[in-house]
């Protein structure tokens, strides 16, 4: 780790000199701002700064105001040094410019150790942010690039293995490719997503009651509403499994997932599909978990999967023919 001592007295850069040095850090010096703002130009890695406050030219204030203010230079982590005690004045303007921290002349060397030691971590723990954020941009980047490249081959080609046979809508494998890739595209984005899990209400007992074709015509209607309400490209409906359908709502948030929901809700009650074996209503009805997250890198879409699925559960437990959000 460098440290960039600045301070127009030649006698205190030795001293503070021999003291940083002995602890380890590679020194460099600086007889004035305008020499230490030079030397930042070629600098191209975190340093920690010892900044006297009052030189000739540019002082410890304004040459704290450019180093903040730089693209190359804001995580400098600044020490002010300052001859005056407990000036609160001072530590104000000082903060105001960027400082990190303060030091009082005469400095003691127990107490520069400590200060350059958390300047030292804090400046470690940026530097590996940005290496880790670097890295998951490239990895995003990459994926996005594959994505893409994949969409190119495929084309306007029909893939029969991602389209549910009965419904026609797509099926569980092509949601889940879906996902994949659009977790990407609101990971690098910063996109809110909404998954939307429906279930039609007794469904197994209106297959005892009217028969397994009349099962797949009532699917089918179902699958229509949810064609008929979601019909943005960069959304999905499809048919999850059995008598569940989900569907993905890019870039729409918590308000406007409920609003689809209870929408599709509506259409499928008011196409009046006889059901008279259903325990609350004479006709067939869904309920519907909605989840609503904005992705990150400790996130997953099965951990979105799993929200909507878990509000599913507690529509159907309070009375069904009903969504819960969360």
């Amino acid at each position: 780790m460098k440290v960039l001592i600045i301070d127009d007295e030649k006698s205190i850069r030795t001293i503070l000199s021999e003291m940083v040095q002995q602890w380890g850090y590679e020194v460099i010096l600086a007889a004035d701002g305008e020499s230490g703002w030079k030397i930042f130009q070629i600098i191209n890695e975190p340093v920690i700064v010892l900044l006297d406050w009052i030189m000739p030219g540019i002082d410890g204030v304004e040459l704290c105001k450019r180093i903040k203010q730089g693209a190359k230079t804001s995580h400098t982590y600044v020490i002010m040094l300052t001859a005056r005690k407990s000036d609160i004045e001072d530590m104000v303007i000082g903060f105001d410019a960027g400082a990190d921290d303060f030091l009082t002349k005469p400095i003691d060397p127990r107490e520069l150790s400590c200060r350059l030691s958390v300047g030292s971590r804090i400046l470690s723990y940026q530097y590996e942010l940005e290496q880790r954020n670097a890295a998951l941009y490239e990895t995003t980047r990459v994926m996005e690039n594959i994505m893409r490249e994949l969409q190119t081959v495929n084309g306007k080609l029909k893939d029969l293995s991602m389209e549910d046979e009965v419904t026609g809508i797509a099926n569980r494998r092509c949601l889940e490719n879906y996902l994949a890739k659009e977790w990407w595209h609101a990971l690098r984005e910063k996109k809110i997503m909404t998954f939307i899990m429906i279930d039609v209400d007794y469904f197994k007992l209106y297959n005892d009651t009217y028969g397994h074709l009349a099962g797949d015509e009532c699917l089918k209607k179902v699958a229509a509403v949810l064609d008929h309400s979601v019909k943005r490209n960069s959304d999905i409906k499809a048919r999850y499994g059995g008598e569940e359908f989900a569907v993905v709502l890019y870039a729409t948030d918590y308000a406007g997932g409920k609003k689809i929901a209870e929408k599709i809700r509506l259409a499928v009650e008011e196409l009046q599909i006889p059901h008279s074996a259903s325990a609350i209503n004479l006709y067939v009805t869904i309920s519907l978990g909605v989840a609503t997250m904005i992705p990150d890198p400790d996130s997953s879409y099965e951990m979105l999967i799993k929200k909507a699925d878990d509000a599913l559960y507690r529509a159907k437990r309070e009375g069904r023919n009903r969504w819960i959000a969360v």
